[in-house]
């Protein structure tokens, strides 16, 4: 398996990555999870720790579908297939369910997410091996019209569970029970059932504790284990139900994402239909939850994200959490890999450049919309770094990031102390290209601050060019990478 792909990183539309038979060859894949919008309207955005009220954070995705060209395309494309003719039935009658329940102007929203899901899920089946499995993570809005979906894809025989994960979070309504539950469909690519040594598909039976002081009737002469509290219990087969929590606010797993999953949850399916070495897929990586799930199991892994700050955040996640990993055992496609790509982007867009180099870099926010025009307190994003101090608890500081695509000029640099000063931050970093460094070093702050490890400056200078040669600013015990061990549920 040394060609097999493994802790790649896509910053592009899954979409293109799944057609790409270099990226993932037909059969290739073990094990499929997707967690993609969920047709919510909603924009989602990462916070940032700062207290300017002008400040605005990060939009992680946009999941707000709308009806246009390319959808009347595709329909086209599905009602020509004699095979996927059905696909576009399905289609067309959620667009006459929402015209008829009233909603005429917005008619293709719902349709036009079904159909971009369908699109993306029939390569998926191309790319799934014949003993591999998928589950699609959804909500009960859209779950049964995507389950249709899914028959049609996969095939209905080849349906096995609908995995309901249910969990406790605040909020609640009046009007109707607490919504509390995402759904799980889990489908395989094969149709027979597995028996014995003999296995159409990979599952791997699993049990979990049922607290009781008697077995659970129909259950015969079941043995019961004690816990290290003294709790009784049987191992009763797993059900489909999974109550597992949500993640919190003070989670150690938190890394502020919107839709953030718990690692139990991804471990439980991983470990259910996957082997060590397996490949594992997200296609709809978000903040890497799957693949950091993978990657502690021991699988192989791909994850594919539209968004480039995304990608340079699960790349860091993964480093962060797997010390023995180096940063080229993580390759990202689709974010500049040399000077040239750098320069290129920053000409083209100056936002997608701003958004690129924070991802790589390790910011943990933005201070506005990448892409929309409009202040940003002088902030484009912030790295959290620990002091060595011995007998001192490490507290978590922060460092605002400046990026420079093009010219920078002394006012720009003089202007960082101020921003550092005005946010209560520690220090302040501009990113710019190695011929704009002196014009940073010849106006910057001489102040400096220190720990036990040494003394650093509050304002400096970062190239671009460093960063593409996977060098850090000089900050003490920079960003999380020694902030915490391996996050794992296993066990738990």
């Amino acid at each position: 398996m040394a060609d097999s792909p493994n802790r790649t990183l896509y910053a592009d539309d899954c979409l293109n990555v799944l057609n790409d038979e270099l990226a993932l060859p037909r059969e290739s894949v073990d094990l499929i999870y997707l967690d993609p919008p969920f047709n919510s309207n909603s924009h989602y955005n990462l916070p940032f720790k700062g207290k300017d009220k002008d400040a605005r954070a990060v939009e992680a995705f946009n999941d707000t579908w709308v009806w246009g060209a390319k959808e009347n395309e595709h329909l086209r494309e599905l009602n020509a297939g004699p095979q996927t003719s059905l696909l576009a039935d399905i289609i067309k009658v959620t667009q006459s369910i929402s015209t008829i329940q009233g909603k005429k102007k917005r008619k293709g929203d719902l349709a036009a997410y079904l159909l971009n899901m369908a699109v993306r899920l029939m390569p998926m089946r191309r790319v799934l091996k014949p003993t591999g499995s998928i589950y699609l993570h959804c909500d009960p809005t859209a779950s049964h019209y995507l389950k249709l979906v899914m028959d049609v894809i996969f095939g209905s025989p080849n349906f096995r569970n609908e995995v309901i994960w249910s969990y406790r979070t605040g909020g609640a309504s009046k009007h109707w029970f607490a919504k509390k539950h995402d759904v799980l469909l889990f489908y395989t690519r094969a149709s027979g059932k597995n028996q014995g040594r003999k296995k159409a598909y990979t599952f791997n039976h699993a049990k979990e504790r049922s607290y009781s002081t008697n077995a659970p009737p129909g259950f015969g002469a079941v043995p019961v284990y004690y816990d290290e509290y003294k709790r009784p219990y049987t191992m009763a087969g797993m059900r489909d139900v999974w109550d597992i929590n949500a993640v919190g606010r003070t989670s150690s797993e938190r890394l502020g994402y919107p839709t953030q999953k718990p690692i139990a949850l991804l471990e439980r399916l991983i470990s259910a239909s996957s082997n060590r070495g397996d490949l594992v897929l997200d296609p709809f990586c978000g903040c890497g939850t799957a693949v950091h799930a993978a990657e502690n199991l021991g699988r192989r892994w791909v994850g594919v994200d539209i968004s480039a700050f995304a990608t340079g955040l699960i790349r860091e996640r993964i480093l962060n959490n797997f010390g023995v990993l180096k940063t080229a055992d993580v390759q990202v496609h689709g974010v500049p890999v040399n000077i040239e790509d750098a320069r290129a982007l920053a000409r083209k867009d100056k936002f997608e450049f701003e958004k690129w180099v924070c991802g790589a870099i390790g910011a943990e926010g933005m201070f506005h919309e990448p892409g929309t025009k409009g202040p940003d307190g002088g902030v484009d994003g912030v790295l959290k770094f620990y002091r060595f101090q011995l007998g001192k608890a490490p507290e978590p500081e922060y460092a605002i990031v400046q990026v420079k695509g093009g010219g920078v000029t002394a006012d720009a640099v003089k202007a960082l102390k101020a921003t550092v000063d005005k946010f209560k931050a520690t220090a302040g970093v501009i990113v710019c290209f190695s011929e704009r460094m002196r014009t940073v070093e010849n106006q910057r702050s001489s102040e400096t601050f220190s720990d036990d490890s040494g003394t650093y400056p509050v304002i400096q200078g970062f190239s671009v060019e460093d960063l593409l040669a996977n060098k850090w600013p000089d900050l003490p015990l920079y960003g999380r990478r020694r902030e915490r061990g391996l996050i794992s549920a296993i066990g738990v």
